[in-house]
């Protein structure tokens, strides 16, 4: 079982000539597909479509493209209220979603997926961190 955070996910909506990491990121999630996330990662993932719409990396055939697909998915849901006081104590050092990824990841027993080498490096996290590079 792994958590891929909003940084592992909105690879696979990369473009592959564009960002090298999707390839990787793909096979990983592939390997993998027992997924569980907290209940906030369609609207951040999400964010992340509509950064790369309005920074031009996708065109609006891409963007509709890649949203849909995002209302399809279907992944186990973490939800957040038993999580809250593992991200309260993550706070001083992860955004609020981060902690809920890395919650989710420990109460899971699970492996944290994500293309975000700072969250990597807070060596903060209880479970196994396996970082797309």
């Amino acid at each position: 079982m792994i958590v891929p955070d909003a940084s592992a996910l909105a690879l696979i909506f990369a473009d592959e000539d564009a960002e090298p990491r999707t390839i990787r990121a793909r096979e990983l999630l592939d390997a993998d597909p027992a997924w569980v996330v907290p209940e906030h990662w369609r609207t951040e993932v999400f964010n992340v479509i509509r950064g790369l719409w309005l920074g031009r990396k996708f065109d609006d055939a891409q963007a509709v493209r890649a949203a849909g697909t995002l209302a399809r998915m279907v992944v186990a849901i973490a939800p957040t209220a038993p999580l809250l006081d593992r991200m309260w104590q993550l706070r001083s050092n992860l955004s609020g979603y981060d902690a809920a990824y890395v919650a989710a990841a420990e109460d899971h027993d699970a492996t944290l997926v994500t293309a975000d080498l700072r969250l990597a490096k807070t060596g903060l996290a209880r479970c196994p961190i396996q970082v797309i590079n």
